[in-house]
């Protein structure tokens, strides 16, 4: 219950505003193993240590999330039917500031606590082009908190499209925002607010 509030915490926009298992090449779990310890690498990576290289070690991180997390088919979840209402030059802006939004929530919820958590994969189910990887770290107290992470085969690889920590998913928490915010205001709001958002950060 305390993992959840601090993680939706970490979500909020405001409204003023991941034994191991032993898989083949190309299942879903190798996918996140690999992008969970390519994570690890760039975190511990002595070359990318201290403040003049915090620039850089976020930039990896960064485009690492890009390069296996689908943003545009998380955007559009995350808006649902208001999706199909936007121009092309919409999707394209709210994609963008969607994968940062993610990027940087993603990384304080998991990644950056990876250099002093234990991993455990702890299954992995498909459904034809589904599949969803459970993984559970753990942390130097014995304290443990569950990640799935919920994939979809595209193009002949596995892309991630949600996380879902402590059974609260990103994408699904996000979208209630966002539908909140383009009820009672207006999906330009809320790309106001997704832009104040950023510049805070």
């Amino acid at each position: 219950m305390i993992f959840r509030i601090f993680w939706l915490g970490i979500l909020c926009l405001g409204v003023a505003l991941p034994v191991s298992l032993r898989a083949s090449e190309g299942q879903p779990v190798n996918r996140v193993r690999d992008t969970l310890e390519t994570a690890l690498r760039i975190l511990k990576d002595p070359a990318l240590q201290g403040p003049e290289n915090e620039a850089a070690r976020k930039q990896q991180v960064r485009q690492l999330i890009a390069d296996r997390f689908n943003y545009s088919g998380m955007a559009e979840r995350s808006l649902n039917s208001h999706w199909g209402e936007l121009t092309r030059k919409q999707r394209q802006e709210f994609v963008s500031l969607f994968g940062d939004l993610f990027e940087r929530s993603y990384s304080r919820m998991v990644l950056h606590s990876l250099p002093d958590q234990r991993i455990t994969y702890t299954g992995e189910s498909m459904n034809g082009t589904h599949a969803v990887v459970n993984t559970i770290l753990v942390d130097k107290r014995g304290d443990r908190l569950p990640v799935d992470y919920q994939l979809e085969r595209h193009k002949g690889s596995w892309e991630m499209f949600d996380v879902v920590i402590d059974g609260v998913s990103i994408v699904s928490n996000y979208q209630s925002q966002f539908n909140r915010i383009i009820e009672t205001t207006s999906f330009d709001s809320l790309v106001k607010k997704m832009r104040v958002k950023q510049q805070e950060e």
